[in-house]
Formats: structure tokens, C-alpha cells, sequence
């Protein structure tokens, strides 16, 4: 008895840690090549439409952006930058959000800044911005494309160049996959 309790324990964690798979189709920002390098935003969740980011790295620092739908049916754009410099403190980096432009679909209200987040670790500096796109239904936003102007990133006496980022709206089947370890 004590064996058989002993198998079905080993087999409930061994489950619980390989976690779970889901087919699914899934609806999504897809980045467009050419508009920077295709990155995953998170480590576990969908697996074939994983590389949902766009990512460009410069001289000292990166800066990545994803478009997704909001839970109020609308449209989201998060905007993060690393800055990699030991001699600049949290103090030296700040974020102009007046220099992030969604330039399609062209909204009549401009962003509005949901979530700010700064934090530093081991000489690297992260800044995090979640814009919502207020006047933009969800499924009416076939494309997005965001521009930062130049400055956007302040980083001491250095300021960021222009970029920009384009996705495109994508239904795909997929693998949703999540586990304990996410």
C-alpha cells in the first residue's frame, strides 16, 4: 500500500512539473521582420506564435515592444528599454513617454500611461512603460506600428535614437503550454 501511494505522489509531481499543454488557435500582434529582431515576451504560454516582441539593441542599450489586446477590448503597446552603463544610476535614465507615437492606427486621443516601472540591478537599469491605445477596438486594429522619437530614453548625456515597431493582426493555431516552474 505504502508503495502504490509512494507511485501516485511521484507521478502527481512529475505531472505538475511537466506541465500542462493546450491546443488553441490564438489571435495576436505578430512583429514584422525588417522592424527589429522577434523576440519571446515571456519564458512559458504559447509556443509556436511565441515570438510576440520586437527587440533593437544599440550601443549600450536595448529596447523592446509587444502590441497586445487589452481586457477592455482595446489595444495595449508595452515599451521597455535596458540600459546597460555601471556608471549611470536609476537617477541618470528616465523615459520621455511624449516622444512614443502610435502612428497606426492613428488615434484621436494619444496614449495613456497604465503602468511605469523602474528598477536597477547589477549596473543594468530597466524601464518599463504599458501604454493603452484608448480609441482602438481590438478587432478593428489590423495593424500597429509605434514610433519612438528620437530622446525617448534619457540615459545620462546619451539619448536614444528613432525607432520603430510594426505588428500585424494574426489568428494561428498554437500550443498554449504552462506548468508550475512559469
Amino acid at each position: 500500500m505504502m508503495k502504490l501511494k509512494t507511485m501516485l505522489l511521484a507521478s502527481t509531481v512529475a505531472i505538475g512539473l511537466s506541465g500542462c499543454v493546450i491546443p488553441t488557435d490564438r489571435t495576436y500582434y505578430k512583429p514584422e521582420a525588417g522592424f527589429g529582431e522577434a523576440v519571446a515576451s515571456q519564458s512559458c504560454g504559447y509556443q509556436r506564435t511565441k515570438l510576440d516582441a520586437l527587440r533593437r539593441t544599440f550601443d549600450g542599450y536595448r529596447v523592446q515592444v509587444e502590441a497586445e489586446k487589452d481586457g477592455r477590448n482595446g489595444v495595449t503597446i508595452s515599451v521597455s528599454a535596458t540600459v546597460e552603463n555601471p556608471e549611470l544610476n536609476i537617477n541618470d535614465v528616465a523615459f520621455d513617454n511624449a516622444k512614443v507615437t502610435v502612428v497606426q492606427p492613428i488615434s484621436q486621443g494619444g496614449l495613456i500611461t497604465k503602468y511605469a516601472f523602474q528598477h536597477q540591478s547589477n549596473g543594468d537599469i530597466w524601464l518599463s512603460r504599458t501604454f493603452l491605445l484608448p480609441d482602438a477596438p481590438y478587432e478593428q486594429v489590423i495593424e500597429v506600428q509605434v514610433q519612438l522619437a528620437p530622446g525617448a530614453i534619457i540615459m545620462g548625456d546619451t539619448v536614444s535614437e528613432e525607432m520603430a515597431f510594426r505588428f500585424s493582426l494574426t489568428t494561428t493555431f498554437d500550443v498554449l503550454y504552462f506548468s508550475i516552474n512559469c
